[in-house]
């Protein structure tokens, strides 16, 4: 599951309390909202959310939440009208300029894939650790519509990094919610950084592998390269250190039962860190 996080820079999240069809979020918003997502050019991603428990509330919420993997900001608000969402700045917040709209948010938020309709697995494995994280002292957690990867259920995102953890169940759940509330990544269940092209994602995890950095934040810079062999030159700035990381994908490997949905078959390829190299005086 290493690196087959899916790219999003900017994350709309819209608090609906469901039910949600297998064509959620598309079906559920007026097109007009949805057309306008879909029309930004830079990675975004529309979630429907709900609370676990109480979904009573008359006005429902949204956030923003953007990251390029260095920065990070989230705004947030509530509606009285789905309708208003289609007059947000979406492309140009998914650039990464904060809009005006709503107020800044400080506290981190997670996502819980539950999105039964679109693939069992997700509701039969999301909702066990759904209900541990919960019980979290100070974490803000949701129930979400489809994230990618029903095959690595259950998933979990934490924002506003955008970290994608996966095959969790109730207490690594837990033990993974404390660690982001504390700043802290483990790499257990990571499958990896939104924010960052699937390269980058293997290039972060093989560094925190190597230097045993833990901090979210310890990204300053991510600059890519595609080499002649299709290989691509990760560079990477990680805590005050340079680091120049070699990619590439292996062959196809044999095809493989893709999610609970029968006849899912599918196919992928693994990754191969050809080199990992410290080097100095190479800062942007």
């Amino acid at each position: 599951m290493l690196a087959r996080a899916g790219r999003a820079l900017l994350w709309v999240l819209v608090e609906h309390p469901g039910p949600w069809p297998k064509s959620a979020p598309d079906s559920v918003l007026p097109s007009a909202v949805v057309e306008r997502i879909d029309a930004v050019s830079h990675p975004t991603r529309l979630v429907l959310i709900r609370r676990p428990r109480d979904r009573s509330g008359t006005r429902p919420r949204w956030v923003l939440a953007w990251s390029n993997g260095v920065r990070q900001w989230m705004r947030e608000g509530t509606l009285d009208d789905y309708e208003v969402l289609a007059h947000f700045p979406f492309e140009s917040s998914a650039r990464g300029e904060e809009p005006d709209v709503g107020a800044t948010r400080e506290a981190p938020m997670f996502l819980v894939c539950t999105h039964g309709k679109k693939d069992a697995c997700c509701a039969e494995l999301g909702r066990p650790i759904m209900n541990a994280v919960a019980a979290v002292e100070e974490a803000d957690v949701w129930e979400c519509t489809h994230i990618g990867g029903d095959r690595f259920a259950a998933n979990l995102v934490a924002l506003p990094a955008g970290l994608y953890f996966s095959r969790l169940g109730p207490n690594s759940a837990v033990t993974t919610v404390r660690d982001a509330l504390a700043g802290r990544m483990s790499l257990d269940h990571l499958r990896g950084r939104a924010a960052l092209s699937p390269s980058a994602q293997v290039a972060e995890h093989v560094l925190r592998e190597t230097t045993g950095v833990e901090t979210v934040d310890a990204i300053e810079y991510v600059r890519e390269t595609v080499t002649t062999d299709n290989s691509t030159r990760v560079e990477m700035g990680l805590a005050g250190r340079d680091f120049r990381v070699m990619v590439r994908q292996g062959p196809p490997e044999p095809s493989f039962r893709h999610s609970c949905i029968p006849d899912s078959a599918a196919t992928w390829r693994r990754w191969i860190v050809d080199s990992v190299d410290e080097r100095s005086g190479h800062r942007s």
